[in-house]
């Protein structure tokens, strides 16, 4: 029983990751925490950090109805850098000490200079509060 479950494990977590790289490529984001600083030091833009779960209704509405908005997406694309990330299987990619996310989705905006946060947003926010957020970036 305990490798049946083992084995599920391994497949949904396998799924979850392909999705969320397949949706990060089609969005233009980064899924590569190290490789996404390196490009916001390079275009001297913050980082966007998206810290989601796998099977979290809240993140899935972020990035189909937020992130995916045209508006938004626009902005993302100009002023920040964005790189997705899953709390549970990416640990040891990305500095999560530095950027805990005891709830999904939390979005760090992050100096990449200095790596410390600018601000955060915490959970599901509508397009046009987030835009409002994008607003107060230095």
């Amino acid at each position: 029983m305990k490798i049946l479950l083992s084995l599920l494990l391994i497949a949904i977590t396998l799924f979850a990751r392909a999705d969320l790289d397949e949706y990060a490529q089609k969005m233009g984001f980064e899924r590569d925490y190290y490789t996404a600083l390196a490009k916001a030091k390079k275009l001297h833009r913050p980082l966007m950090l998206v810290v989601t779960k796998a099977e979290c209704p809240w993140c899935d509405r972020l990035e189909d109805r937020t992130l995916a908005n045209e508006k938004v997406h626009k902005r993302l694309q100009k002023e920040v850098v964005v790189v997705l990330v899953y709390k549970n299987f990416d640990e040891g990619e990305y500095p999560g000490e530095k950027f805990p996310a005891p709830f999904s989705p939390r979005t760090f905006f992050i100096d990449p200079a200095t790596q410390k946060t600018l601000f955060i947003i915490n959970g599901y926010v509508k397009p046009d509060t987030f835009l409002e957020n994008l607003d107060v970036l230095p």
